[in-house]
């Protein structure tokens, strides 16, 4: 049986298409029928014309085709993945392997191969990358977001230690209801990264709820300040009474949590932090300012980006950063519709303005 009448009959069970391509003629010397399919041209015509399979190819893969092609005329293997565009704008991902055939004198005259679609493996492939991305993502936050709560748990347990020395149990409730509420804020963040949306989908999901935005910035710097976390004086205005918002309130509370425990770090004992907020037209603004030691104006491009720790820095302390907090906070406002910004000058502390869509309230 002849070589192209195998071929023909393997074709008709496989879905890639097989050619042999003359390289003196510049013809092919075979070509699997199921090019029609695949490239979506009659395979007579192509036999004929085999200019036409450029026609498909997008115009920024040429380049790297004609490398391949190079390749393989000086005797190596060629594997590729390009696009193929259509009329109808459909994009087809393309994978070829060819492979130099020299005939009796050793002389390179012919390229044999095979090109299969791959689109459905790029996107699987693609889903996959992004899908480890986010899992590596949310870990990185779980570990980061769980120190400000476990913070205050442990310094908590410190006071109760103090006071158990000196047989003074007049602020137990007060220690066991920090401890409970920090234990609180550790669960529902676990719960929420563990959630169906978190394991089936590539997206951060956003669960809003309708709550009162000041009630909540209160509650999560008072968690602070009764645990004695934090040693600066913390200042809340607004010149509202009620602020409702539809946010993620677990979100929300991270984003306190961790413009808190920065400002904890850097800002000194007798220094203060003040959170305003206020509403302008349909938009929450959120001021958060502390008398603290400021950010160099050289570290500034870096602050928020995740993986570049040129931001890091020791806390006053010797408190460690590994320089994704505020990456964090970045991006728990940007997947709610909002933004944020920064201003800092070093010895004179630093001030972060977020704005919120109030949404419907």
């Amino acid at each position: 049986m002849m070589l192209s009448a195998l071929l023909d009959q393997y074709s008709q069970s496989s879905k890639k298409v097989f050619f042999l391509y003359n390289i003196l003629t510049r013809q092919f010397d075979y070509l699997s029928p199921s090019i029609k399919y695949l490239w979506e041209i009659e395979s007579e015509q192509v036999l004929q014309t085999p200019e036409w399979l450029l026609t498909r190819i997008e115009e920024q893969d040429k380049e790297a085709i004609m490398q391949r092609f190079k390749q393989v005329r000086h005797g190596a293997v060629a594997k590729i993945e390009f696009n193929l565009r259509f009329p109808d704008n459909l994009l087809k991902q393309v994978k070829v392997d060819a492979h130099p055939l020299l005939d009796a004198n050793g002389a390179f005259t012919q390229i044999m191969g095979q090109a299969e679609d791959v689109t459905d493996q790029t996107k699987y492939r693609e889903f996959l990358l992004e899908f480890t991305r986010k899992k590596d993502n949310v870990l990185l936050i779980v570990a980061h977001d769980l120190q400000g709560p476990l913070s205050i748990m442990k310094s908590a347990v410190n006071l109760l230690e103090m006071d158990h020395a000196i047989s003074n149990y007049r602020e137990l409730s007060t220690y066991t209801d920090i401890i409970n509420t920090a234990y609180t804020d550790c669960t529902k963040l676990i719960k929420e990264v563990l959630l169906d949306e978190h394991i089936k989908s590539v997206s951060t999901p956003v669960k809003r709820v309708r709550f009162d935005a000041l009630e909540k910035v209160k509650q999560t710097a008072e968690t602070f300040v009764r645990s004695k976390v934090v040693k600066a004086a913390i200042h809340i205005h607004s010149p509202e009474e009620k602020i409702m918002v539809e946010l993620d309130e677990i979100k929300f509370t991270q984003i306190l949590n961790n413009l808190l425990t920065n400002s904890i770090k850097f800002t000194p004992s007798e220094g203060t932090i003040t959170i305003t907020l206020s509403t302008q037209g349909t938009n929450l603004l959120l001021k958060h300012a502390d008398s603290g030691i400021g950010i160099p104006q050289e570290l500034q491009p870096y602050l928020f980006q995740k993986h570049d720790n040129r931001a890091s820095r020791r806390g006053l302390n010797g408190e460690e950063s590994n320089g994704i907090g505020l990456s964090i906070i970045k991006d728990l406002v940007e997947i709610q519709g909002g933004n944020i910004q920064v201003e800092s000058e070093e010895n004179k502390g630093t001030a972060f303005y977020i704005s919120f869509p109030l949404a419907n309230i």
